[in-house]
């Protein structure tokens, strides 16, 4: 159907018809096609049916297929100009999408802020598809059904209304809609009224008449007037025949009849509106496409070609909290300083080792260190002879612990695993053979124990040795960690922390990192009970997390399939196919520790100091998001979650310079570090940094956000969060690949803050640090710059100068309160250091 003034004609194989237009009025009309109105200079008023609605510069629109409406600027000085798309809703039927039963609502003025995104989504469409159409670029016409497509999702997503609400249109009435198509079709016949429709449709007159001023807002004869102006404005633009034949051929009685219509519509005469609106046409077509566009409303319009929101994500944006930073709660417990983790104590040997952790001391400062492997065969410490005597040597331990207290860590010693030569069988985990049974001579193990500790006393005096940790052993109660019974394991703490004891009481023993594995729940208990018979005790309790939920049934079944079996770096893909774990969700990080000091509750020999002396978001050592900016969000996270739960958390690990299993090692494999194996820091390493600069005493804690303050310098920490999706939780890792590792995460929103901030008194430098994708991330930076596989030093010292955070710094004179406001990409973190001037 062909509306003279809105020319709903559509492109050549396209179903839409977009246009720019200087609006001064236009009569109460309807069309088959949805409108959308996109207003870009200017103010302009629209009626739908019965309901007023005014629109401002920037404002969007959307009409519905056959809903009449009427268009009025409002524009005081100069023009209102519109962008007008319309698109023919029966297309979709072709692509199984029945878009001409739906019915949306959209009124740019009744988005939420949170959806704000949604329409610079739309802006940004509608600039371009108008420029593909300007410009007639290469395959123009796919483009514009990809975008319009995606425009209909958008309206599907976001707009759609149920048929019967509040905001039902009237053309949901199939009777009216017949009789507008009826009047539309025989409006220039200037005989027909009121009573001929009626005869029509066998309605009584006086009924149609309330019926139809009712439901549409106007008189019927109004209406009717309303076409048949409509109808006669394109031969009046494009013309020069005379305004009594225009008006009677639109079905005007008379000329008079027509100017009273055209002056109460328009507000000019038809002379005057053709002086003002010509437009000249070549063999029936307008000679211009930019006759009915207007050229002054493209600036405006084409500022929309790149989207204002890069991400493309929500923008989440939070009402404005009030912050008292004068008021101080409680001193906020560091317990994610408190300890360093790396995999294999002989790398604390290696110089590059060296270096990174004499970095990360120096930026960061940790109290303790941990790692396996203090009596692996690799340092030689225990050597038997053809002749089966035996002898120790702790040459390299000593080298590896002066390098560990040089870097200024306190060592936090996992007494485990088994040398070789002790060991009563040959089951092992990790590459370098880490023997996991019990030894085969309980005094030469006894020995060791009373020969290693005495050492480290004659070496580092007995009031230091007294400031360490002695976890004895890790994970003994999963198999692939202990080969003996449990009863077994039992006896051999026993006897080994009495030999200990026995040398100095104070020394701290403790254990077992527990991983806390659902089939093993009674462990506890049945140690609690043992430790409580024999006399000995625990002097800290330490566990491990990592987020991963359990189905006990099918684990059970796993394990008794595994069993015996050398463990390598698939086990976790075993598990998870069988469904035996997953990923948790977004609160079963904190959820299990919970978990496990509530279980521990009642154990009286386990509620001493609790450490985490393993956590980090995934158990797998090859996970490509623990590269990603998600590590920093995630540790910051369940770091505010949980420091006030334990002593210690120990972050596994600090460095890629790790080798449990023999895997390939490219620069950005996964590894669990805060760093890669050649230094160049990743997101996480960040989120430690900033945490680090948290003052003393704790103002705020949030879900996220933390608030703290040292003397009269304030800190706000804040990170956008968001959880992998279903997929990825079960170890699916089809959507990561070595350059996109990002399509894993579900409700990506960039986080918007306000925040007042109440009792800041005088001149302040306040600093901004912030780690995403653009800055920080080492990652990222290396996709940027096409990632390659080997980099010289001027390339990796890009990356290294991308991986430090962004830093923005302002300085404020402020009296009472400053207001922050700032916004978060997806994963971001940032720190505002609030430095007080004298």
């Amino acid at each position: 159907m062909r509306y003279q003034y809105e020319l709903i004609d559509y492109q050549v194989d396209l179903p839409i018809n977009i246009f720019t237009h200087a609006v001064e009025n236009f009569p109460y009309h309807w069309h088959e096609a949805t409108e959308i109105l996109f207003v870009l200079e200017g103010e302009l008023e629209i009626r739908v049916n019965q309901d007023n609605f005014h629109l401002k510069m920037g404002d969007i629109f959307l009409v519905n297929d056959n809903e009449l409406h009427f268009i009025n600027s409002k524009t005081v000085f100069g023009k209102t100009q519109v962008l007008v798309l319309q698109f023919d809703t029966r297309y979709f039927k072709k692509l199984g999408i029945d878009v001409e039963q739906k019915r949306f609502y959209l009124n740019s003025s009744d988005v939420e802020e949170g959806s704000m995104y949604v329409l610079d989504e739309i802006k940004y469409l509608l600039a371009n598809m108008m420029d593909l159409i300007l410009n007639r670029k290469k395959l123009y016409h796919l483009k514009i059904k990809i975008m319009l497509l995606d425009l209909v999702v958008i309206l599907l997503e976001h707009f759609e209304v149920p048929a019967k609400t509040k905001k039902k249109r009237m053309e949901d009435d199939q009777r009216l809609v017949e009789i507008l198509q009826y009047m539309n079709e025989h409006c220039i016949d200037a005989q027909i009224g009121l009573q001929d429709i009626a005869t029509e449709f066998s309605l009584n007159p006086q009924y149609l008449s309330r019926y139809f001023k009712s439901n549409v807002g106007v008189s019927l004869k109004k209406y009717l007037d309303n076409m048949r102006l409509n109808k006669s404005l394109f031969t009046l633009r494009t013309t020069d025949e005379k305004v009594t034949e225009i008006a009677l051929k639109s079905g005007f009685p008379d000329s008079k009849a027509y100017y009273r219509v055209f002056k109460e519509v328009l507000r000019i005469t038809p002379i005057q509106y053709r002086e003002q609106f010509r437009m000249e046409l070549k063999k029936g077509i307008m000679e211009d496409y930019l006759s009915i566009n207007s050229k002054e409303s493209f600036v405006n319009l084409f500022k929309h070609l790149d989207r204002k929101n890069l991400s493309g994500f929500p923008i989440d944006k939070k009402e404005t909290k009030t912050i008292d930073v004068a008021k101080s709660l409680k001193k906020i417990n560091r317990s994610f300083t408190k300890l360093l983790t790396f995999g294999f104590a002989p790398h604390a040997l290696r110089k590059d080792f060296h270096d990174q952790l004499k970095q990360i001391q120096g930026e960061i400062g940790f109290e303790y260190v941990r790692f396996h492997g203090i009596f692996s065969d690799q340092l030689l410490v225990y050597n038997q002879k053809p002749d089966g005597s035996y002898y120790f040597n702790f040459n390299h331990i000593d080298s590896l612990l002066d390098n560990l207290l040089n870097a200024g860590l306190k060592p936090f010693i996992e007494i485990s695993f088994m040398p070789l030569d002790l060991a009563s069988t040959e089951d092992k985990i990790f590459w370098w053979n880490a023997y996991v049974s019990p030894p085969k001579e309980m005094d030469r193990w006894l020995k060791l124990l009373d020969t290693f500790f005495r050492h480290l006393i004659n070496r580092y005096g007995l009031q230091e040795v007294r400031t360490w940790y002695f976890e004895f052993w890790n994970e003994p109660e999963v198999q692939y960690f202990w080969s003996g019974t449990r009863q077994e394991f039992f006896t051999f703490y026993a006897e080994s922390y009495r030999c200990i004891k026995s040398i100095d009481s104070e020394i701290k023993i403790g254990g077992f990192g527990i991983i806390d594995f659902t089939e093993h729940q009674n462990w506890l208990i049945d140690f609690d009970t043992f430790v409580k018979n024999e006399k000995v005790g625990v002097d800290f309790f330490s566990f491990h997390v990592y987020n991963l939920s359990r189905n006990p049934l099918a684990e059970s079944d796993l394990l008794k399939t595994l069993s015996g079996i050398e463990v390598t770096g698939d086990v976790i893909q075993k598990l998870a196919e069988s469904g035996a774990i997953m990923l948790g969700d977004e609160q079963n990080f904190s959820t299990s520790i919970d978990h496990i000091i509530d279980k521990i509750k009642g154990l009286t020999s386990l509620t001493k100091e609790l450490w985490i002396t393993e956590w980090n978001a995934n158990s797998e050592s090859r996970d490509l998001v623990h590269d990603t900016c998600y590590m920093g969000a995630f540790i910051i996270k369940n770091v505010i979650e949980n420091n006030e739960k334990v002593t210690g958390m120990g972050f596994w690990t600090f460095t890629d310079i790790f080798d449990e299993f023999q895997l390939e090692q490219p620069l950005f494999h996964g590894g669990f570090g805060l760093m890669t194996y050649n230094g160049i820091k990743k997101a996480g390493y960040h989120a430690f940094f900033f945490l680090s600069k948290l003052g003393e005493n704790l103002v705020l804690k949030e879900e996220d956000m933390i608030v703290t303050k040292r003397g009269e310098d304030y800190q706000i920490l804040l990170f956008n969060y968001s959880h992998p999706n279903q997929l990825y939780r079960k170890f699916d890792y089809s959507q990561l690949s070595p350059t996109s590792r990002y399509k894993v995460f579900e409700n990506e929103r960039v986080k918007s803050f306000q925040l007042n901030l109440e009792g800041l008194h005088g001149e302040y430098i306040i600093k901004k640090l912030y780690v995403n994708r653009q800055q920080g991330s080492s990652y990222d930076a290396w996709v940027d710059i096409g990632a390659p596989n080997d980099m010289d030093n001027d390339t990796i010292n890009y990356i290294k100068g991308k991986a430090e955070p962004g830093v923005k710094i302002q300085h404020e004179y402020v009296q009472k309160s400053y207001n922050l406001e700032t916004s978060l990409q997806p994963h971001e973190i940032q720190l505002f250091e609030i430095k007080r001037r004298y």
